[in-house]
């Protein structure tokens, strides 16, 4: 999996700045640290769809919203999908805050790239025609519905993904999503 320059760049908000020096030197060891420090981990499951129900046949988890049935337009199947690049990474930037907040921010947005990296080779692998991930936050897919979709793949245990009360993700760095895959392939 490759950490992309220009991703950690974007991710920095670069809009052609002049970088010195001491600040590339920064980036490159920022993107080595992330890259040394990954915890690389997913799982991905593929289910019916129940239209009538608004549910994954053989889960209890129905999928609210409009958005979400927008996007599974014309699938009859869909993954769940959850990855992660794990804690050490996090460990890294919070030991960094403290070190060096220059190294912690690009290492932040380093582990952004990462995961996004990460989750798209994911989706390149998956068999027949996909949509694009959805994931819980989007539109009116309410993020509550995270906490769900971790019960189903049951991501703790075999992921070691969790989410707060606010239903965020920890590891921070970790996605999850719902990717239609068309016409039952």
């Amino acid at each position: 999996m490759e950490i992309k320059r220009r991703d950690v760049l974007c991710y920095l908000r670069y809009r052609g700045q002049e970088i010195s020096p001491e600040l590339d030197a920064k980036i490159t060891e920022s993107i080595n640290i992330c890259r040394d420090n990954l915890q690389l981990k997913n799982i991905i499951r593929k289910y019916k769809i129940d239209r009538e129900n608004k549910t994954l046949v053989g889960t209890n988890l129905v999928l609210g919203g409009n958005s979400i049935w927008k996007h599974l337009e014309g699938c009859d199947e869909a993954y769940l999908f959850a990855a992660t690049i794990g804690f050490e990474v996090e460990r890294q930037i919070n030991k960094y805050f403290i070190k060096d907040r220059t190294i912690a921010v690009i290492l932040d947005a380093a582990a952004t790239a990462a995961i996004e990296s990460y989750c798209d080779e994911l989706c390149d692998e998956l068999p027949g025609e996909i949509t694009s991930r959805f994931s819980c936050g989007y539109g009116d897919f309410d993020i509550s519905h995270q906490k769900n979709i971790c019960q189903v793949l049951d991501t703790q245990k075999n992921i070691g993904v969790f989410t707060n009360s606010s239903y965020m993700l920890s590891p921070q760095k970790s996605v999850t999503a719902v990717i239609g895959v068309k016409n039952g392939r």
